[in-house]
């Protein structure tokens, strides 16, 4: 008798099974890439869905004939984005052949290699738009007697983060950036006075936007020098944590660069009525800057009247004095993303600034206090399209503050304001709560939020009947930080990793309770699970991180 044939699914075309797999991610694709041919081929040979992969390369030795060059040679996918790590690179000839026609963004991190091999590779990569080195030990990096007869066209990004950037490096890529537009140093520190720095600013001042000088020791002369080249005109720069400059060196950088959009003096000496004037008055069609603040007397009047155009603000205030940071005189519509540390607020003075900044995405409130707590509940009302907020360290706050009956309306001087609790903010995609003191299970009740898809609860004195309730009404949860959560035990690991079926990174750092079973149901249940952090789990054997460690999908494990 024979048996009825099978029936088989219908073959569709290339163009939409493409369609489809583009809202997958990463992970995803490389399971579809082992489901048939016919699926491989279509992933492999699609440059949309091959950008979404990154070649990686760690603790490894590069050399001729190596197996990861013999593997890629055979390999049908044409990779766009590469980053090796602590690799040795002896050679880059047919590794780099197979590999480097199509990179466009490629990374060398705490790598070892020669001037000459490091020339070779840039070669043979003529498409690039991205390159970083980061830390990386050159073994010899005389390129005198080196050819330099190519240009990287398409390069628009290089990072050089090093504690020592050899002059030669500028030299080098002075004559293969004919169209740089972001030049990045955060970290690094020059030969001499930077003036080979300069040189190579000065070639790419037709095309340089942007300028990345943070945690370096640049100083007054030196950015003197850049800031003032003929027809430089930068858009960006960022001079954080750069201690050597004084106020008076920012002011002229701001007269002299007039067309500065982005601008991150962050972490540097605090800001005064007199500097906040300068860079209001000079830089109008300001978009991003981040600033320390002293004592002023109308930030208003200083800095704000003018900066219309700000779509991020981020301000922390040296001060700690109720009421020195008052924006409610404010009112900017472009304003997309604030961020406020360490201030402390008068009473009203929050929901007057949103009710005129009404499209604010992004709300940070880092360790702020408040004269009345309640303001802060009242700013929601005006929040509705809030993505981001981050309330770390807001010691005010408690278990009612995400309550929904607690209050239903508010009396406000001369108005009676209708309460809208955060609970409301239906479009919330991340919310941080970590070290609120005061916040426990019952909080975790309140919380609704179907969108939700990042939640730092670091510290915070919560249990598995809490956890339970977080995972029921936000499903959507891919990133959970509990790190320091001393009360979290196997079953609160268990509903995390069970309901949570697209859960990719879990952070139980210092969490002393969990034992080996919460192994077996991190092993046994997340499946997208590509970063894993149980440092400080005392209860833990050495059989169970041993079985954790050879979970190859965890692609970032710390035990």
């Amino acid at each position: 008798m024979d048996l009825p044939a099978i029936p088989t699914l219908p073959r569709l075309p290339t163009e939409i099974l493409v369609s489809i797999f583009r809202h997958l991610s990463m992970s995803d694709l490389a399971q579809v890439r082992l489901t048939c041919h016919h699926w491989y081929d279509t992933v492999c040979y699609s440059t949309p869905l091959m950008d979404k992969f990154l070649l990686s390369f760690k603790n490894c030795r590069l050399y001729e004939g190596c197996e990861q060059s013999r593997i890629l040679s055979m390999s049908k996918g044409c990779y766009t984005r590469a980053t090796l790590k602590a690799v040795a690179i002896e050679e880059a000839g047919s590794l780099w052949r197979s590999i480097g026609a199509k990179l466009q963004d490629l990374t060398l991190n705490d790598c070892s290699i020669s001037g000459e091999t490091l020339v070779q590779m840039l070669r043979l990569t003529p498409n690039l738009k991205y390159f970083a080195l980061k830390t990386t030990k050159f073994e010899d990096f005389r390129i005198q007697n080196v050819v330099i007869n190519f240009k990287l066209e398409k390069l628009e990004t290089l990072t050089l983060r090093s504690i020592f950037v050899f002059d030669e490096c500028f030299e080098m890529f002075k004559k293969m950036c004919p169209r740089l537009k972001v030049l990045k140093l955060n970290y690094s520190s020059f030969e001499g006075w930077g003036e080979k720095l300069v040189q190579f600013v000065h070639t790419v001042r037709n095309t340089l936007e942007g300028i990345n000088l943070s945690y370096t020791k640049v100083g007054a002369l030196l950015l003197q020098r850049i800031s003032t080249i003929e027809r430089l005109k930068l858009k960006k720069i960022s001079l954080k944590s750069s201690y050597d400059l004084k106020q008076r060196d920012i002011m002229q950088l701001c007269r002299v660069q007039p067309t500065i959009i982005h601008l991150n003096i962050d972490n540097l000496f605090p800001a005064d009525d007199q500097m906040l004037s300068e860079i209001s008055r000079s830089l109008p069609n300001m978009k991003r800057i981040k600033l320390h603040i002293c004592r002023t007397h109308n930030l208003q009047q200083s800095f704000l009247c003018n900066m219309q155009r700000l779509e991020y603000l981020k301000i922390t205030d040296s001060t700690h004095v109720a009421g020195n940071l008052d924006l409610s005189a404010y009112g900017n519509t472009n304003l997309e993303k604030l961020y406020v540390s360490a201030a402390t607020f008068s009473r009203n003075i929050l929901p007057r600034f949103f009710e005129k900044s009404p499209n604010i995405r992004s709300l940070t409130l880092y360790q702020c206090s408040y004269e009345n707590i309640h303001d802060l509940q009242l700013s929601f009302a005006h929040l509705k399209s809030l993505e981001y907020l981050n309330l770390q360290r807001t010691f005010d706050i408690d278990d009612s503050f995400f309550s929904r009956t607690v209050f239903d309306s508010v009396n406000m001087p001369f108005e009676r304001i209708r309460f809208y609790p955060v609970t409301n903010l239906s479009k919330l995609c991340y919310l941080n709560l970590s070290r609120c003191r005061d916040l426990s299970d019952e909080t975790l009740v309140a919380l609704c939020f179907p969108r939700l898809k990042k939640i730092d609860l670091r510290g915070l004195n919560i249990t598995d009947f809490g956890v339970r309730s977080l995972v029921r009404q936000c499903p959507r949860l891919e990133y959970v930080h509990v790190d320091a959560c001393k009360r979290i035990c196997d079953s609160a690991v268990l509903l995390l990793c069970r309901d949570l079926k697209r859960l990719k990174l879990l952070n139980l750092d210092g969490c002393r309770s969990i034992t080996d079973a919460s192994i077996g149901y991190i092993i046994d249940n997340c499946r997208m699970l590509v970063w894993l952090n149980i440092m400080n789990c005392p209860l833990l054997s050495d059989e169970a991180k041993q079985r954790i460690e050879s979970v190859k999908s965890i692609r970032s494990l710390y035990v």
